[in-house]
């Protein structure tokens, strides 16, 4: 027993000391390089400041026709959910690492809206892509966004 013990501890350890991404900085959608499945983004820029025990982004967008939409918000990053505000209505997130992507769940409407992002840079750090599953729509096949990031912080 305790060499199984033994074993799980030093396969968490390993996946504990796993570089985090290095998400710090101004992020702009490439659309191009984009993959949506519906509504479709004409422009997106992610601000994300990111410290050891959690993160911060703001999202300012515009959509196809022509309407913004801009979110804020901020949360821990070990899991537990944060309750904000989202144009008055309730909004979840929970955050955390699993080795190298930062895993963003967000829930809507109660539970009827949950999405799930998965933060990932390129090696060289230039490049950020987020999975997008829509969690209630089991079969969907997850958007996949790429961002360039900006010289600007």
């Amino acid at each position: 027993m305790q060499k199984l013990l033994l074993l799980w501890a030093l396969a968490m350890g390993a996946v504990w000391a796993q570089d985090r991404p290095e998400l710090n900085g101004v992020w702009r959608l490439d659309p191009a390089r984009s993959a949506f499945s519906d509504a479709k983004l004409k422009a997106q820029t992610l601000s994300i400041h990111q410290e050891d025990e959690s993160i911060k982004i703001a999202d300012a967008a515009t959509e196809e026709n022509g309407k913004e939409r801009k979110l804020e918000y901020e949360c821990n990053t070990n899991g537990k959910e944060c309750a904000l505000k989202l144009n008055g209505q309730p909004f979840k997130v929970s955050a955390y690492y699993n080795g190298a992507v930062l895993v963003l769940i967000e829930q809507r409407k109660g539970n009827d809206s949950a999405m799930r992002k998965r933060l990932k840079t390129s090696e060289d750090g230039k490049t950020l892509t987020i999975e997008i599953a829509n969690l209630a729509r089991p079969g969907q096949k997850p958007d996949s966004l790429v961002y360039a990031k900006s010289a600007e912080k």
